[in-house]
This record gives C-alpha cells, structure tokens and sequence, in this order.
C-alpha cells in the first residue's frame, strides 16, 4: 500500500445509495476504504461511546446531542443524508385505544427507543406541532439508554422500560396507549394489539410533504477529525464518493426488470411527481436546510440541544 493512500473504515447502512461503496465499484480518491455494515442501532453506539470507525453513518438526533454535549465528540459531519424518512406510518397505537391521531396522546404512555433517536425527535415534534399533542404530559417509556448521555430533562417524564418487559408486550397489552419506534413492531405488522394511528399514514405523509417541503432527514456522515487533521481533503473526497454512489444506486431503482416490487415503474413515477425529480438531495439544498432547522426547532424544544447552530457548525466548511 503507497505511503499516500489512507487506509479508512466506512460503517454504513446496506442502502441500494450506499451499496456501491460497499461493492467498490466507487471509492474515495486516495482512500483504501473497508465498508462495514452493521445494524444500525449498534454502529450509532460504536461510533458515538467508542469511536470505532473512520467515517461513519450517524443518527442525525444523536449528532446534533453530541454538539451540544459537554463531552468531546472529535468528528465532524458532511451533508450528505443517506437515510430519510416519512414518520406518519410509524406513530402506532395499542388497538383497543380509541385513538384516531397522535394529539389524542396527551396524558398517556407512550413508548420510544431512545430520547435522541431521530425518527422520535421528528415524531413528537410532528405531533405536538401539527396534531397539538401535549409533550410534557406523556408518559414516555425508553426502551435503550441514550447513546449521547443527556443532561438531566427536567419537562419530561421518562422512564425506562422495565427489564421483564419489551415495548411490543407493553403496546400489544394496552400497558401503553402509543408507540413512537423507528420501525413497525412486531404487534403492529401482525395486527396483534398494535396498529398505525393514521388510517392512510401514506396520504398523510403526502399531504405533509406538499403543505411543508420536508423529507425529514435522519443519518448524516460524520468523519473523525484526527483524519482530517492528517489529510484534510477527505472530506471532499468522501462526499463526493458518497454522491456518485448515489447516483450510481438511483440509477439502478430507475430499472424496473431490477426490482421485486410489482408496480415498481408505477411508483418511481409517483415518487418524482411528488418531488419534482429525486428526493434523495445530499448538500445544504434549500429543501434540505428546511427540514434541518425544523428538526433543530424540534431538537431544541425537546431539549436536546440548547441552542440552533449554523450550518458551519454542524459540517465541514469545504463541503457545505
């Protein structure tokens, strides 16, 4: 291996916009990349308790806690979104509750991953701000420790789910009225004492779509700054790697013969006209900087951060 070509660890999610890094048919110029996948829960705590990898995919909530620690977090962010998410299909009820949207929530107890977890932050925001659910009324149940440790949150009530219970027996039981998880329990999929608040969560998320702009945002890519201090046109270098195997990825959706989905074509077609062309914008693009400041607006009222921060603050300077 030459003197000058950096030899790096990439931890990312298996996404059909990140395979190509995976497969090498795009690599960083200059950069000998090993891609791991593990699942994500899992490499959010790597990276954020023990600093295991180069460059890695980051949970853009745990991101934004770990700015506003008062532990050195030393890696810094490029813009680039490789994970996004609609979260209307996500807010889940216990199937006896009566509940027909996420306001009717205030005063319950309701079921999260984590406090920091991105898809939370963008649901109890997205709840209190469009369906007038009371935040500080709920009863929130934890079901992981923190990977950025937060200080003390003195407007909420949290507790942590007990250690003979999960937070599927609790939502399919009815000891909770409300389930905000990044994915779809197993009660819910099955229809087993769990199901979606939303009738048609997929009109929901439309109509959201086209009232606000926002795709919300859930990963980014953070880089170690000891990397960047020993060669600091990584972080070009990675972005750019990350955008062409994304296009590269796209490219590949657009071949329906590809695809295990039946209406495939149908739903490409959908997709870009709701969207206007691809919604999958790495960069600080207009539509991008709106849904990161609402999820700071989100963040900040939710008390994970404690101020807004400029983009400069948030991602490496040559990539913004």
């Amino acid at each position: 291996m030459s003197d000058d070509v950096l030899e790096l660890t990439l931890a990312c999610g298996d996404h059909a916009l990140t395979r190509p890094l995976q497969t090498e048919e795009v690599s960083p110029e200059g950069v000998d990349l090993e891609v791991l996948t593990p699942f994500a829960p899992d490499r959010h705590w790597q990276m954020l308790r023990n600093l295991e990898f180069d460059i890695c995919e980051l949970s853009l909530g745990s991101y934004l806690a770990s700015r506003a620690s008062s532990h050195d977090y030393p890696f810094t962010a490029i813009p680039v979104f490789p994970h996004r998410s609609f979260r209307h299909s996500y807010m889940c009820k216990h199937s006896g509750s009566g509940v027909s949207d996420p306001g009717e929530l205030s005063g319950c107890k309701v079921g999260i991953n984590t406090w920091q977890t991105t898809a939370g932050v963008w649901m109890r925001g997205i709840a209190r701000e469009e369906y007038g659910l009371d935040l500080e009324s709920v009863t929130w149940y934890r079901r992981a420790p923190e990977d950025v440790p937060l200080d003390l949150l003195e407007s909420f009530n949290i507790r942590n789910v007990p250690d003979d219970s999960s937070l599927d027996e609790m939502l399919s039981s009815g000891d909770l009225k409300g389930v905000f998880y990044p994915i779809l329990l197993a009660s819910v999929r099955a229809g087993t004492g769990g199901e979606r608040i939303f009738a048609s969560p997929f009109t929901e998320e439309k109509r959201y779509y086209k009232r606000t702009e926002i795709f919300p945002l859930m990963h980014t890519v953070v880089i170690k700054d000891e990397v960047l201090r020993r060669a600091p046109r990584t972080a070009e270098k990675v972005y750019e790697a990350f955008t062409k195997s994304k296009n590269i990825g796209l490219a590949k959706l657009e071949d329906s013969r590809t695809s295990a989905l039946v209406w495939a074509r149908r739903y490409l077609e959908e997709e870009k006209a709701l969207f206007g062309g691809s919604p999958w914008e790495y960069g600080l693009t207009r539509t991008n900087q709106k849904a990161l400041d609402k999820l700071q607006k989100y963040a900040l009222n939710q008390e994970i951060i404690s101020t807004r921060y400029d983009p400069e603050e948030l991602f490496i300077q040559s990539t913004l």
